[in-house]
């Protein structure tokens, strides 16, 4: 079974390994200088494709060191279970924060396609609504009854690993898989959602995801400018 210490664990080694492939400091890099806001777009497919469940990521990142982003992403979704024996809805709010680390050095000014690997912490606000069920007893005959709704919230951590580039200028598109564990797996022991948003099925400790994101990147003085 995947953990969250052989998560943390995996990424520790990697982050080790990848630190003399970026020795050489990189003299064109200003902290905090760029900001890369995106969307999920494996999410909105797999939304479109689906009749049990709807979806929706964004994402947010920033330079923090030259070989370093920290991210923020977040999202929504919602779940339905149907079937002759048990009925209920689900709905949940998300957001995860992590960094990703790039393995590789820049080859020329302006260079940000990079390979990266990275972690997560996740957290949601679950809420499932009343759940009507029956139990089939051909000799007593059949058992009807509601559950009632329920609100609880889930943690997990995940590891990812992908890679980005930029196709256009400051646009990029990039795509990562990620392994998720939940720290609070007790908590879904009894009538999970039928699929939570931002981790996966919910009836299983661990979920495998992918992500296919498009992002354009912005000057954050800009960004402040515009606002402020």
């Amino acid at each position: 079974m995947i953990t969250a210490r052989s998560l943390t664990l995996v990424l520790l080694i990697f982050l080790c390994g990848s630190m003399q492939l970026n020795a050489q400091k990189d003299s064109t890099f200003k902290k905090w200088r760029y900001v890369r806001i995106g969307v999920d777009l494996a999410s909105l497919l797999g939304s479109f494709l689906s009749d049990e469940n709807n979806r929706t990521e964004f994402q947010l990142d920033i330079a923090w060191k030259p070989d370093i982003n920290l991210v923020a992403e977040l999202g929504f979704g919602d779940a339905r279970v149907e079937n002759e024996n048990l009925r209920y809805k689900s709905s949940n709010q998300f957001i995860r924060f992590g960094l990703d680390k790039n393995f590789f050095n820049r080859e020329f000014k302006g260079d940000k396609d990079n390979a990266f690997v990275g972690l997560r912490y996740g957290l949601s606000a679950v809420k499932r609504q009343s759940a009507t069920y029956v139990i089939k007893d051909p000799i007593w005959g059949n058992t009807e009854g509601i559950l009632p709704a329920e609100r609880f919230t889930a943690h997990w951590l995940e590891l990812t690993g992908g890679f980005r580039m930029e196709i256009m200028k400051k646009i990029f598109a990039g795509w990562n898989v990620r392994v998720k564990t939940f720290l609070n797996p007790a908590r879904f022991k009894e009538l999970p959602p039928g699929y939570l948003a931002g981790f996966g099925r919910a009836d299983q400790n661990t979920a495998f995801g992918f992500r296919f994101s498009l992002c354009h990147e912005a000057d954050m003085a800009d960004l402040v400018r515009t606002f402020l």
